[in-house]
């Protein structure tokens, strides 16, 4: 499994906060079978615009730092995961500094209750001159649905579900469960922030909840190793064939409950 979305650079934002916990956490990944960690701290386009050179630096040291210390078992990648709080300007559209892995794909997001026609002009916009984003997380925003959804790939984006989202008896994991059965994701991360959170458990809830088989073991094969290395070597993304994922009568009621 490799895992392209992550907070565990010590201290860069709201993720881990040592060295330690990071080099706990990487133990633990290894353990469940990850080989590939992309570490992404969040950047802000705004602060991008005016100058990257000071967070990329930092990233670079904090990164040959954890190199230094982490599991031989997992290889770590430099990334940034963008918040489009404003649109990139036209010298940091491209710069592969600020991509995962130093790759075509920039993992990207958006204020949650951002507009959908917004969304989609942004990414075109990205997509047009040659990168490809990488939309952390669409699940969280207000303006996530299958349709609009469809209009943001159009757009020349592709689609990272949250792997905690999937078992939340929630509108977002309800949202996030969607994308997975409609075949409209393209990547599974756990967005570890210093925590317990695993693309292992998503495997495992997945797997128990789709019924299994071989339909399910391909998707997700694509979904957190086979699309996840392709980002980490620069290649194009297979696509995923839909796989749907039982909602309990339960999450339905909390859901109903807590909206």
């Amino acid at each position: 499994m490799i895992d392209i979305h992550s907070h565990l650079l010590p201290g860069m934002d709201d993720g881990s906060r040592s060295l330690g916990q990071s080099l706990a956490v990487l133990q633990q990944m290894a353990r469940d079978g990850i080989t590939g960690l992309v570490l992404t701290p969040h950047l802000k386009a705004s602060e991008i615009n005016v100058s990257a050179e000071p967070a990329i630096a930092q990233r670079d040291v904090a990164l040959e730092r954890l190199k230094a210390h982490g599991p031989p078992e997992v290889s770590l990648y430099p990334g940034f995961e963008i918040m489009l709080d404003q649109p990139l300007n036209a010298m940091a559209v491209g710069d592969r500094r600020l991509a995962l892995a130093g790759s075509r794909y920039y993992l990207v997001e958006f204020p949650v209750s951002v507009v959908g026609e917004f969304v989609t002009r942004v990414l075109h916009d990205i997509a047009r001159v040659g990168p490809v984003p990488v939309l952390a997380h669409p699940e969280r925003y207000d303006a996530c649905s299958p349709h609009a959804v469809r209009e943001w790939r159009d757009a020349g984006a592709r689609m990272q579900v949250d792997a905690r989202s999937l078992g939340r008896p929630t509108t977002r994991g309800h949202r996030a469960r969607q994308l997975v059965g409609a075949g409209l994701a393209d990547v599974i991360a756990a967005d570890n922030h210093g925590d317990g959170r695993s693309l292992l458990s998503a495997a495992g809830l997945v797997r128990r909840r789709s019924g299994g088989g071989r339909g399910a073991e391909e998707a997700l094969r694509l979904l957190i190793h086979w699309n996840p290395m392709a980002i980490t070597r620069d290649w194009d993304l297979a696509p995923v064939p839909a796989l749907p994922i039982a909602e309990r009568w339960t999450d339905r009621v909390r859901r109903f409950l807590k909206d």
